[in-house]
């Protein structure tokens, strides 16, 4: 037998196998950290981005009704002044009226067609009897169509907009227009719609106007900047909504979602610097990497201690971190450890591995939760449904949604509205069963999926939920209802997406029908809608 000299080899195996074996744990450590970084990374920019581009479009959605409400407002005022042109006292009640009557803005001017100013309230703007001049003031005297001018800045001093309509009698004679003025810092429906936004989070709005200027800003300084030469101000001519990674004009990077308001071709932007949302991804990482140094510390100290193995063996071992992509759990092949100190390297690898991917999956299924009723969300509500359809499994759906949330915010306040929200996903989770799927899809709107129930027994526990609900004492808030709507797939469609639109027409059905009540959608084979 070969006799080996432990004294000029066995010193060298050792440094030998420890730095294998770190190689090996370090390697598949760095290999799952960074794939988890770049997985994170990804779906934090990507819901970022979508966040920002649904909030830009509901507060341009909002601001569209808004002005298409002044512009009505404003229409049937001249419809009584084109009436009693002659008759300044009814004209003068009647802009007086208009400022009694809304909150929506601060002053109104009566203007004839050759552009003089023959009525205006508050009388304190002093400007009855003079002459439009500029040409900004006079656009709607060459437009005669409802028009919004601005922004431009008044007399005051104060940054406004100003919603006008023409003024025709009843031969179709032009007469003048007459205007209402927004001032967009003042105390009214548009200032508060600009200015009340939340910035917890660094994401902040902003607001162009047609030629590319600032109008709304939550830094004042910047107010009449030109803007242009930002991507997503030369997007917002270009479609009506979406969301980029943009550089801003401040050389600032960030996730931008916009969208235009049609009727005054404004440009809405909500933004996020792409640092306070890489700075979360950096929090979520260092507790990942709290949770596993240890252990990793540990087990080099462990295999320190166990010298002696065999090159083979450890060789495999090392190949084996190679297979570790993403940190998840991978099927270790066999590996033949006839002695102790291989076997337990190979059981402390694998258990790294594992330990590692649970942290990973993990953090992925808190991304598929809602925080605040701890349902699923839609990440984890499409995971379930594809699964569903994958193994074509039948359930029920309902949706539904509380009825007057609005009322409940404003009247009781956000934190009182979210115990509610809270309340009602609980009152869920008793009338389902361990199996059912519970989401909820957005604000106040939820989906049940109730696997291998019909529709009629669905309607049923639909409308136990109703009147549980209905009955029940809301803290604070008191009582509440819920409107739903309830459908089933392949029953009422074999197109899942339909099935799903199905549900939710008739929880829009319900709330025409009166809102605290079921309805269930037609099937399939009984003309489904």
């Amino acid at each position: 037998m070969v006799q080996i000299n432990k004294a000029t080899h066995w010193l060298d195996l050792k440094k030998l196998i420890l730095i294998l074996a770190s190689l090996c744990i370090f390697t598949s450590l760095l290999n799952a950290l960074f794939s988890s970084y770049q997985v994170q990374k990804q779906v934090m920019v990507t819901d970022t981005l979508e966040a920002n581009r649904a909030y830009a479009t509901k507060l341009a959605d909002v601001t569209d009704l808004f002005l298409q409400s002044v512009l009505m407002q404003l229409k049937a005022s001249s419809n009584v002044i084109a009436q009693n042109l002659n008759n300044s006292a009814q004209i003068d009640n009647e802009l007086k009226q208009m400022l009694v009557r809304t909150n929506s803005f601060d002053s109104v001017v009566l203007v004839s067609a050759s552009g003089k100013i023959i009525g205006a309230q508050p009388s304190s703007l002093g400007i009855t009897g003079t002459m439009l001049k500029n040409e900004v003031e006079t656009s709607p005297l060459r437009k005669q169509t409802p028009y919004i001018v601005g922004p431009f800045i008044s007399p005051a001093g104060n940054l406004m907009v100003s919603p006008t309509h023409p003024i025709f009698d009843n031969n179709g004679n032009y007469l003048g227009f007459i205007a209402a003025g927004i001032y967009l810092k003042g105390d009214n429906i548009l200032g508060k719609l600009l200015s009340n936004h939340h910035h917890q989070d660094k994401t902040y709005v902003y607001v162009t106007g047609p030629n590319g200027k600032l109008i709304y800003h939550h830094d004042d300084h910047r107010i009449g900047q030109d803007v242009t030469a930002n991507e997503v101000v030369t997007s917002l001519t270009r479609k009506g909504s979406g969301a980029n990674q943009i550089i801003n004009t401040q050389g600032v990077e960030m996730l931008a979602g916009y969208a235009s308001v049609e009727t005054s071709g404004w440009g809405v932007v909500a933004q996020r610097p792409l640092a306070v949302t890489m700075s979360q991804l950096s929090d979520t990482m260092s507790h990942v990497l709290k949770t596993t140094v240890p252990f990793t510390v540990f087990l080099l100290i462990c295999v320190l201690g166990f010298g002696g193995l065999i090159a083979k063996p450890l060789w495999r071992l090392a190949k084996l971190s190679e297979q570790v992509q993403d940190g998840r759990n991978i099927d270790f092949p066999h590996v033949a450890t006839w002695y102790y100190e291989a076997t337990w390297l190979y059981q402390a690898m694998h258990g790294s591995v594992k330990h590692l991917g649970a942290q990973v999956q993990r953090f992925d299924d808190e991304r598929k939760q809602d925080q605040l009723t701890l349902l699923f969300n839609r990440r984890g509500m499409e995971k379930w449904l594809e699964t569903a359809y994958e193994q074509a499994t039948p359930f029920s759906i309902i949706a539904l949604d509380i009825d007057h949330f609005k009322r409940v915010n404003d009247t009781f306040g956000h934190h009182i509205g979210d115990t509610v929200i809270q309340k009602l996903a609980e009152l869920m989770r008793r009338n389902a069963r361990e199996q059912d799927h519970l989401c909820r899809s957005g604000g106040e709107e939820f989906l049940m999926f109730l696997p291998h129930v019909e529709i009629s027994q669905a309607t049923k526990i639909a409308e136990r939920l109703r009147h549980c609900t209905e009955t029940t004492v809301f803290a604070d808030a008191g009582h509440i209802t819920i409107s739903l709507g309830v459908s089933h797939w392949p029953t009422c469609s074999e197109d899942l997406h339909h099935a799903l639109k199905l549900a939710d027409r008739s929880l829009y059905q319900a709330k025409a029908n009166g809102r605290n009540r079921v309805e269930q959608a037609v099937l399939a084979n009984h003309n489904a809608a």
